[in-house]
Order: C-alpha cells, then sequence, then structure tokens
C-alpha cells in the first residue's frame, strides 16, 4: 500500500514538473533582427524566388513554389541564362539611399533582363522597404535573418487561367556577400 502511495506521489510531481519542464527548453537560435538601415545597406545577390501558394506553371499538377526552378525548365536554354542573370547579379543597397550594383554576366539581350535599375533608391520604415525607379514606387515587407534579406509583397495574377486574378506573395531572398 504504501508503494502504491509513492508511486502515485512520484507520478503526479511528473505531471506537475513536466510544463516546467519543458517550458524551460528553446526551439535553436532565431537570429532574425528587425531591419535597420544599417543591416540592408551592403552588397546582396539573389539566392532565391518564391511564390506563395504554388503555381503549376507547367501544366502538370505540380505547383511550384520557387521561381528559380521553374525558369530553369523553361525551353532552349533561356531559363538557365535567366537563373544565371539573377543569381549573378549584385545588388547594393548604398548609405546614402542609392541603389546600384552589377547585372550578373548572363544579363543580355536573350534575358531582356536587368534586376539593377539606373536611378533607383531605397528607403526603410520599420519593416517596410521601398525602392523608387522613375514613377515605379514598390514597397516590400522585410526580414533579416543572418546574412539573409527577404523582402516580400502580395502581386495579383491570373496564373492559373480562369479570368480572375488571384493574390500571391512574391519573396526574392538575397545573401548579404
Amino acid at each position: 500500500m504504501k508503494n502504491r502511495h509513492v508511486c502515485r506521489l512520484m507520478a503526479w510531481a511528473l505531471v506537475v514538473a513536466m510544463p516546467l519542464w519543458f517550458g524551460s527548453c528553446k526551439k535553436g537560435s532565431d537570429d532574425t533582427v528587425t531591419p535597420t538601415t544599417s543591416s540592408v545597406e551592403g552588397s546582396w545577390k539573389i539566392s532565391g524566388y518564391k511564390i506563395d501558394p504554388g503555381v503549376d506553371f507547367l501544366g502538370t499538377g505540380q505547383k511550384s513554389t520557387d521561381l528559380l526552378a521553374y525558369f530553369k525548365s523553361l525551353p532552349n536554354g533561356v531559363g538557365n541564362d535567366l537563373v544565371d542573370c539573377l543569381t549573378g547579379t549584385t545588388i547594393i543597397f548604398n548609405s546614402n539611399g542609392k541603389v546600384t550594383g552589377t547585372p550578373g554576366a548572363k544579363c543580355s539581350a536573350s534575358t531582356d533582363v536587368n534586376p539593377v535599375e539606373d536611378n533607383s533608391t531605397w528607403k526603410l520604415d520599420g519593416n517596410k522597404l521601398t525602392l523608387t525607379s522613375g514613377t515605379d514606387v514598390t514597397t516590400y515587407d522585410t526580414v533579416i535573418s543572418g546574412n539573409t534579406l527577404k523582402l516580400s509583397g502580395k502581386e495579383m495574377e491570373d496564373f492559373d487561367g480562369d479570368g480572375k486574378d488571384e493574390t500571391y506573395t512574391i519573396t526574392l531572398e538575397l545573401t548579404k556577400i
């Protein structure tokens, strides 16, 4: 009988202690920081280009969230050139609010893309980064984690061909160099 009470007491002690025990555990280190002007300033390379929700661009029934992988799948090597152009481009957020950089080697007439536009400017307000190029003004939600800068924005498109625009979140991932 005495053993029963001791076992019951130990079981209750364990039940009471478990929330305290598990509550004290940490889930790895989260190095996400509130973006500041100084954390955005510097040279960056495009390392990812995502879309959420995913889209079945190829009509295969498989939705993809990775736009760089989709671009690579385009025929005649155009997609590879486009990906090489994007990932080879250096984007520099200068301390004077100007955006400069150098296009990747594959940014040419074959891709008709230049991710760095002349006379572009940037401004950070809280976690909102605004890029201005001429009359085009785009504001992105900004997250910095380690050496990764993520710029996300909402877009309206009819990727599924149903005649209605759907809302997508497009995220450009940049790695500090």
